[in-house]
Order: C-alpha cells, then sequence, then structure tokens
C-alpha cells in the first residue's frame, strides 16, 4: 500500500510541475529508429574534427533564416549534457556535411518525420502567439533523431527564452540511456507522458 501511494504521488508530482511551469519551455524528443547510444554515437563522429551543421528554415522574427541559425548554432554549441559537440551556421566548413541539425520554426509539418531532414520548404504553421520548434539531426535525408519543443512567443533571437529553446531542443535529440530508463519509469506509473519542461 505504502509503494503504490509513493509511486501515485511522483506520478501526480510530475504532472504538477508540467502544470505550474506552462509558461517555460515544453520538450520532447521524438520516436526514431536508432537508440539513444547510437544517436550520441553518430554525433560524437559528425563532431569530431570540426563543428556540426545546423540550419534553420522559418523565422518568426525580423532577420532572415541565416541570422537566426547562427544564433542557434551559437546557443546549441555545449548544449547536450555530456558532450563537447560544438554546431555552425557555415556548413561547407564541416567536415561531416552529411550530418547536420534542420530546425523548423512554427512549419506546418505533415507525413512522416523524414520530412524534416528534406531540403522543400515547407508551408507556415497558423499563428498561436507561441514558437513551435521541430528539430532533426540527419543523416543526408534520412532523420537520426528528432525533437520538439513549445514556448511564448519570444521577442527575437536576443531573448533568452529563446537561447534556452535552442539549448533544450538540441539536448533532447540526444537522450542519454538513462534519460530514457527515466521516462519508461514515468510512464509506467502513468498512463500520460511526460514532456519535459524547461525554465
Amino acid at each position: 500500500m505504502k509503494q503504490r501511494y509513493r509511486i501515485g504521488t511522483v506520478a501526480a508530482g510530475s504532472l504538477l510541475s508540467v502544470v505550474l511551469l506552462t509558461g517555460c519551455v515544453t520538450s520532447m524528443h521524438g520516436y526514431s529508429g536508432v537508440d539513444n547510444e547510437g544517436k550520441r554515437e553518430f554525433l560524437t563522429y559528425a563532431a569530431a574534427e570540426t563543428p556540426v551543421c545546423l540550419t534553420v528554415s522559418g523565422t518568426p522574427f525580423a532577420g532572415d533564416e541565416a541570422t537566426m541559425a547562427t544564433a542557434a548554432a551559437k546557443y546549441a554549441s555545449g548544449a547536450v549534457f555530456g558532450s563537447s559537440a560544438t554546431f555552425t551556421a557555415d556548413c561547407g566548413s564541416t567536415a561531416h556535411p552529411d550530418y547536420r541539425i534542420v530546425i523548423h520554426a512554427n512549419r506546418a509539418l505533415v507525413g512522416s518525420p523524414d520530412q524534416l531532414c528534406e531540403l522543400a520548404p515547407m508551408p507556415k504553421a497558423e499563428e498561436t502567439g507561441k514558437l513551435r520548434l521541430d528539430a532533426a539531426f540527419c543523416s543526408k535525408n534520412e532523420p537520426l533523431s528528432t525533437a520538439w519543443s513549445e514556448a511564448p512567443m519570444p521577442s527575437g533571437i536576443d531573448d533568452p527564452a529563446f537561447r534556452q529553446m535552442i539549448r533544450t531542443t538540441v539536448n533532447e535529440l540526444f537522450p542519454r540511456e538513462r534519460d530514457r530508463d527515466r521516462n519508461r519509469e514515468v510512464l509506467r506509473v502513468s498512463t500520460l507522458p511526460v514532456p519535459q519542461v524547461w525554465n
């Protein structure tokens, strides 16, 4: 009986945290055919000699995609827990250009996750007062990992909220094995998935 009470309390506490932090960044990693260890091994290889390519599709702010990508690459560098990987918007300078992170800002996604790695532009999503980032770590046109984050619309690329969104999204692309195990435990005690929420 005590064990059941404790498990129920943990699940309820997790859900309560989501409710209390609704003004923060909500994020979650998506499905992939590559396990977490594999995702991180691919990243280690891609980042071994030079920064990893990072591109952006769509921008809700003043300025162009190249400006947003430069800021995003700066914020993403060092964001992956346990990794020294850095990123650059100058994709021509990378040692492994087939590997890249693509971030879509407020795009209407339809179809499979493969769409995230395709070069064809996607239509804009309806304006909701929020910023939604959908990201993929790609090997050519194949998604090795996917993730998303959402938050109230930041004021621009210099807004700390935007910086946190980028760092959270990129980190979600490369979850550690123990993160996966913890997520499985939460799902075991609750039928509702609990997304990651960051201040």
